[in-house]
């Protein structure tokens, strides 16, 4: 019998725009409070009447990080659940009825059968997240003008989308100034993002992008890290059937960067062009060496954080 679960009080939130609505596992009692300070506090009350040591929420783009912060405030545990796993977890109860009190049963009990719960999250890491959030977001805009701007033939049109183009740039430029002066303020975090620029082809974009999206790297296995960001074949076997090795699932944003940084590697680095090159006269395709590539990278930036010692490329 697993102790620590006969102990643990479980409550899910369903969190929306404008309201909070939470479910005690195994219990009756509900609650609806507004997102707001005011109804955080209620609710955190609620649970401490109701004997809650342990809250589970759904990701909901956002909106569920100011009361994150606060349940974590509160000292206590924190399990959020990507949409997905609530989702499958619906699907293995077979309830197909839904609404905000439903859902908020539904991730109580979700949260009260999840094995672990992870270590709260650095709250630096909150405030980088969302700067470089916003630096991507303008680089979408930037490369998205670019775009509209092959298919203008106007004069007034094409100045006016230089004029904005200037401008989307030059905020990309300040943020990302901002961002790396933000991180060089802690001795730690400049350390690491050293670390990850001492890899091949990884520049202070890339670098900050894992520094930030992987904060687990450096205290994974081997084999976890290109798990986790998305670059590690899964086997689709069955009995006597052998399938086809593919990659799935895994953090987007920071595996997009690392296949620049692969790209880069692979023209640049001798180590990698060796590989690379020797891939290639064994027959596979160029996509599959560049995921190989990109393996080799996350697993080599997750041993330079947990030896706290920079790349050093094996000389030709």
């Amino acid at each position: 019998m697993n102790v620590s679960k006969s102990i643990t009080c479980s409550a899910g939130v369903d969190v929306s725009k404008l309201w909070l609505d939470a479910a005690i596992h195994g219990s009756p009692a509900t609650l609806r409070v507004a997102n707001t300070p005011f109804g955080h506090g209620v609710l955190l009350d609620w649970l401490s009447a109701q004997g809650a040591n342990r809250v589970g929420l759904e990701a909901t783009g956002g909106y569920e990080r100011v009361v994150v912060k606060a349940l974590r405030a509160a000292a206590l545990e924190v399990i959020v659940h990507q949409p997905i796993e609530v989702r499958l977890f619906a699907r293995l109860k077979r309830l197909r009825a839904k609404n905000d009190r439903i859902d908020a049963r539904l991730i109580a009990c979700a949260t009260a059968q999840a094995d672990t719960v992870r270590a709260a999250a650095d709250p630096r890491m909150a405030d980088l997240s969302e700067r470089l959030t916003a630096y991507e977001q303008a680089s979408e805009l930037a490369t998205l003008l670019k775009t509209q701007m092959e298919h203008l033939s106007l004069p007034e049109l094409i100045e006016e989308a230089r004029a904005q183009l200037s401008v989307l740039i030059a905020r990309k430029n300040g943020m990302i100034c901002a961002l790396m002066a933000r991180i060089r303020l802690w001795p730690d975090l400049a350390r690491r993002c050293e670390l990850l620029r001492s890899l091949p082809g990884v520049g202070p974009i890339v670098a900050l992008s894992l520094l930030i999206r992987m904060p687990e790297l450096g205290t994974m296995r081997r084999g976890q890290a290109a798990s986790l960001i998305g670059v590690a074949p899964f086997d689709r076997d069955s009995g006597a059937r052998r399938g086809q090795r593919c990659i799935a699932g895994g953090r987007r944003r920071p595996r997009r960067l690392l296949y620049i940084a692969a790209l880069a590697a692979k023209r640049c680095d001798p180590t990698h062009k060796t590989f690379a090159q020797r891939m290639a006269a064994a027959g596979k395709p160029p996509k599959l060496i560049l995921v190989a590539i990109m393996r080799k990278l996350i697993e080599a930036a997750n041993l330079v954080m947990q030896r706290d010692k920079p790349w050093q490329s094996v000389k030709q």
